[in-house]
């Protein structure tokens, strides 16, 4: 079975966007603080594991934490895992590819591309 991913809009705390990959039993999750796009280093946060269904869900959150409304979905396959993580996106038009750069323990980042050509630095 093809592992799904989703792009979630939340609004609490604040406006953010959950990027969300099926991994075995759970979803791997991070916090981006600013809309993804194309070609740019989207700061992240890494987040617990989320349970599978919110790869699916829109709606309210529970213990009063906001609503999120899926903006992107679809399936992934890993490309690479060192010495970046990068994975194939299908079913997102805007970008084919994204990329994880955790080379600073501060900061994490998020990078879409329509290739799979390392994007530049931030």
């Amino acid at each position: 079975m093809t592992p799904r991913f989703c792009i979630l809009r939340h609004d609490h705390p604040f406006l953010h966007w959950d990027f969300l990959i099926e991994k075995n039993d759970h979803a791997q999750c991070w916090r981006l603080l600013s809309q993804p796009v194309c070609g740019v280093p989207i700061p992240a946060e890494p987040l617990p594991p989320h349970r599978l269904l919110y790869l699916e869900y829109e709606g309210p959150v529970s213990n009063n934490r906001g609503a999120v409304i899926r903006i992107a979905e679809g399936t992934y396959q890993v490309i690479s895992e060192f010495p970046q993580f990068m994975i194939r996106l299908e079913g997102l038009v805007w970008a084919q590819f994204a990329f994880l750069d955790n080379e600073s323990p501060k900061q994490v980042f998020w990078q879409f591309s329509r290739t799979s050509d390392r994007l530049r630095k931030h």
